[in-house]
């Protein structure tokens, strides 16, 4: 896998965005850089030393040594919540983040050694989830209500696509590109895929913002797909269910409000029953992408004051 920078699918690649975004604006109120400096300085330090299970008396995340027993680096079992890798993907995120508005080496060294960790531990094709590369290899893609595959590779390609925007290196964009297309192998409606959806919406951010900064349109169909797909076979996670034979959280696959498979994207009047709706399933698809923006939009103002 290549670190270094280049073009990516059409996307040409513009050494981050350092040159052209960051220390353009500076926070000087209070508020804000308070809350700048409180992330950067406390939250992605402690988070850090949670994942490297570093501070005693609080019940250990395991969430970097699952990715190092996946990698082969160390011997161990797995540890912790199915959706245990989406731990890391969100701190790797906020460090880019925090990258654009403050700089730092050292932190900036020790991701890049979290997504050489990363690299290693996918799989030769492009699978990457600790969960079930150590744990219950054989149960892959079996469980979309319960066992969040699709929600830690959104979250990973996410946390991809804002390191390759802010710092310019492409390894962990290179490793989502592989899960994507493995994923989109896998799931459609053409002859001989699955017709999946996700339990918990969070792939068609992930795929969304892989097309953002590689331009290429087989990730936003991919998005597409799993937004429209969802609703329209109501009783798709009762057929899983019954089709596997076992359960994670042993959730309720006849909820069909709850999972948000009661009806199509088009067809949703309101948020029903539920604390996991996410947009995906009230935007209508055409606003989809502006959404998308809009979102990265905000959070960027958030951590480096563009408003």
């Amino acid at each position: 896998m290549s670190g270094s920078a280049g073009k990516m699918g059409g996307a040409e690649m513009k050494e981050g965005l350092k040159s052209s975004l960051l220390n353009k604006v500076k926070v000087t109120d209070k508020f804000w850089r308070g809350y700048q400096e409180l992330v950067m300085d406390t939250v992605i330090p402690y988070q850090e030393k949670i994942l490297n299970d570093e501070i005693p008396g609080v019940e250990k995340s395991h969430a970097l040594a699952n990715f190092r027993i996946a990698a082969g680096l160390e011997e161990g079992e797995f540890y912790g919540m199915v959706f245990q890798d989406s731990d890391v993907a969100k701190w790797l995120e906020g460090v880019a983040y925090a990258l654009e508005v403050r700089p730092d080496a050292e932190l900036e060294e020790r991701a890049d050694k979290v997504i050489e960790i990363i690299e290693k531990a996918q799989q030769d094709d492009g699978y990457l989830n600790t969960f079930f590369t150590i744990k219950e290899p054989e149960h892959r893609w079996q469980n979309l209500q319960e066992c969040h595959e699709l929600y830690c590779a959104g979250h990973m390609m996410e946390a991809a696509a804002a390191y390759y925007e802010v710092t310019g290196k492409d390894r962990l964009l290179h490793v989502m590109e592989r899960m994507a297309e493995h994923i989109g192998k896998r799931f459609g409606t053409e002859e001989g895929k699955e017709p999946g959806i996700p339990g918990h919406q969070e792939i068609e951010l992930g795929l969304l913002r892989l097309y953002e900064v590689t331009g290429k349109e087989n990730y936003k169909d991919l998005a597409r797909y799993f937004i429209e797909q969802r609703g329209k076979d109501p009783d798709y996670f009762v057929k899983e269910r019954k089709k596997r034979g076992w359960v994670h959280f042993d959730m309720d696959v006849h909820n069909r409000e709850y999972n948000q498979a009661h009806a199509t994207v088009y067809e949703q009047k309101e948020a029903v029953d539920t604390v996991s709706v996410q947009f995906t399933c009230i935007l209508p698809w055409q606003n989809w992408l502006l959404f998308t923006k809009m979102k990265n939009s905000i959070r960027h103002a958030v951590i480096s004051g563009r408003t």
